[in-house]
């Protein structure tokens, strides 16, 4: 029999993963703070419970995908928490992107209780989360990821164990850090070529063929800057947690942070500027607005 799976963290990312399992035929428990936002899951075979201690009790597999370590903290300690009703030998897949020590803490937690953990953050985009396409940076044991390798390749094309606990997250916090400093890139470079007469689908055409090509070129001009449409993605307020984290290791490590500081203070004034809640492409309409042009098309928010 399938096991027993639970999903807390019903957002961009969560919701089309429970969906990947919910098709996958496995049966599947969700907690959602706003139950009515996740009424497709139930008509689909979902069962919505009361609390993450429900959760945990009726699941063999637990799966985070919350946006900030107290999110995690929160859901997992408590009266209704996770812990408080999980048996031993549960697993927590952990897909949230947060700091190393929070995952190294909620590992130790969870062993006190005789609970599995598994440090997992994801990377893709809601577009892979929706196709069952997405990379996982798994630390953790091995054994325990076998244990769950079946699932996990329901959701994703990748998954890779990086080390002990905590790596998983620590890579993930790499990536994050070339990611924003790539998508100011390309917005920067948008906006020149529009000042120069090269419109966003030219340069999407041509540099799709170059050596400037990239994931981001593939996503964030197709998908959010030439159609003007900003909403859903990754958001400019989660870029700034991100860059958080990045900034927090790199102090602890005593790293240079010339390039991650400078990107830092662009998506606080792009998040200033009324962004916060787009995707983090419509940083081209605060570059463009020194200019005097927006991307966003008539019919965007």
């Amino acid at each position: 029999m399938m096991m027993k799976v639970g999903i807390i963290g019903t957002g961009l990312m969560g919701k089309p993963m429970a969906g990947n399992l919910l098709k996958a035929g496995y049966p599947l428990n969700v907690y959602a703070r706003h139950p009515e936002k996740v009424e497709d899951l139930k008509n689909n075979g979902a069962k919505i419970v009361a609390s993450p201690a429900d959760v945990g009790a009726q699941s063999e597999v637990v799966i985070l995908s919350l946006p900030f370590d107290p999110d995690v903290e929160e859901v997992m300690m408590g009266g209704r928490g996770v812990l408080s009703a999980a048996s031993p030998g549960t697993l927590i897949l952990d897909t949230t992107t947060g700091t190393t020590e929070g995952a190294i803490r909620m590992a130790a937690l969870a062993a006190e209780k005789h609970v599995r953990y598994l440090d997992a953050p994801i990377s893709g985009g809601v577009q892979r989360a929706t196709d069952g396409t997405l990379t996982f940076i798994v630390g953790g044991e091995k054994e325990h990821i076998e244990k769950v390798r079946p699932m996990m390749e329901k959701l994703g094309k990748n998954i890779f164990h990086v080390g002990p606990m905590g790596s998983g997250r620590t890579i993930k916090t790499l990536n994050q850090l070339i990611s924003a400093l790539n998508t100011l890139t390309l917005c920067e470079t948008v906006v020149l070529g529009q000042m120069a007469g090269v419109n966003p689908e030219t340069l999407y055409e041509v540099l799709s063929s170059c050596a400037a090509n990239s994931y981001h070129l593939q996503t964030k001009l197709p998908n959010f800057i030439i159609p003007g449409k900003f909403e859903g993605g990754h958001r400019i307020a989660m870029m700034i947690k991100d860059l958080e984290i990045v900034l927090r290791l790199a102090k602890e490590k005593k790293s240079p942070t010339i390039l991650t500081d400078l990107a830092m203070e662009l998506y606080r004034a792009g998040a200033g500027a009324g962004n916060a809640q787009k995707d983090i492409s419509s940083m081209v309409n605060f570059f463009g607005s020194f200019v005097g042009l927006n991307f966003s098309k008539p019919d965007t928010p």
